[in-house]
Parts: structure tokens; sequence; C-alpha cells
């Protein structure tokens, strides 16, 4: 590795365009998956069924069932976001110490996001009896383009060196 060089792009904006938007999102989505299937065997665990009472919205298994589904999904998003959106030097791609902040970061601002999904998702099922699957899925798309921007600006925006 040279000095001065840079693991990232320091222009990471002209990097994501159409191309990097869509491999950004095929990321999250398939992360989102891992998240819904987590979520789906909690409710089918804690509840007996993915249709729970519209009571359940401040229940304590819900919340941290939500934690922990989102959080599976954020790491699976990550790694997959590694391998097809950002295209990190070969070097800083296996350096532990670089990826850790780099997941650390991304765990970070998905956090905000995560926090919005979780009310979407509780507001529904408060309010029109919404299942808590569809519910993360309205949310979801609700909270996308903001995680999106900051995570590239945030997690893969700034050099890693």
């Amino acid at each position: 590795m040279t000095a001065g060089r840079r693991d990232v792009d320091p222009n990471v904006w002209s990097r994501y365009s159409i191309r990097g938007t869509f491999r950004f999102a095929l990321a999250g989505a398939l992360g989102f998956g891992v998240s819904e299937i987590v979520l789906w065997v909690g409710l089918l665990i804690f509840y007996g069924s993915v249709g729970i009472p519209r009571e359940s919205f401040s229940s304590p298994d819900l919340i941290a069932l939500d934690a922990a589904s989102l959080t599976v999904g954020v790491s699976a998003s990550f790694f997959i976001n590694e391998r097809i959106t950002v295209h990190i030097a070969h070097a800083a791609f296996h350096d532990g110490e670089r990826r850790l902040v780099r997941f650390l970061k991304f765990q970070a601002v998905s956090e905000s996001g995560n926090v919005g999904i979780v009310l979407v998702q509780l507001l529904l099922l408060a309010t029109l009896s919404v299942t808590p699957l569809l519910g993360t899925v309205v949310g979801a798309i609700v909270t996308y383009p903001m995680v999106y921007m900051i995570s590239i600006w945030v997690v893969w925006g700034e050099s890693t060196t």
C-alpha cells in the first residue's frame, strides 16, 4: 500500500450511480429477507402465529425480537454490500480491524433506520392490526433512502486508512 493512498474512493458519490444504488438495494433486500425470516420464526416461537393481537405492540418480547431480527439482517446486508456494492481495495477488505470499524459504523447508521422500521411496524400493529412482518416491510421502504445515503457517506465514503 502506498503512502497517502485511500482504500475507499474519496469521491464516493460519483461511484454510486443507479448501478450502485441498485446493488445497495439488492444487498438491503437480501439482508431484509434474513431479518424477516428471523422475525417469522420468532413470532411462531413466541406467539404461535405470525398474526398477533393488536395489544402486542408494546410487548417486550416483540420489541426484543424486532431488535434481534434487524441486527441479524443488517449484519447480512453489510457483508453482502462489502462484496457487491463497494469496491474496497483487496488489502483493506481483508484487514479485520478496518472491516470491524466499517461493520460497527454500518450497524450504527442502520440502527436509526431500524428505529424507524420498528416505530412504523408498531404503529401499524396498534392502529390497523397489521402483522409485524408487513409492518417491517412498510417501515423499511420508508427508511431506505435515509439509510442508503448515510451509509454510503459514513461507512464507505471516508478513507479507512
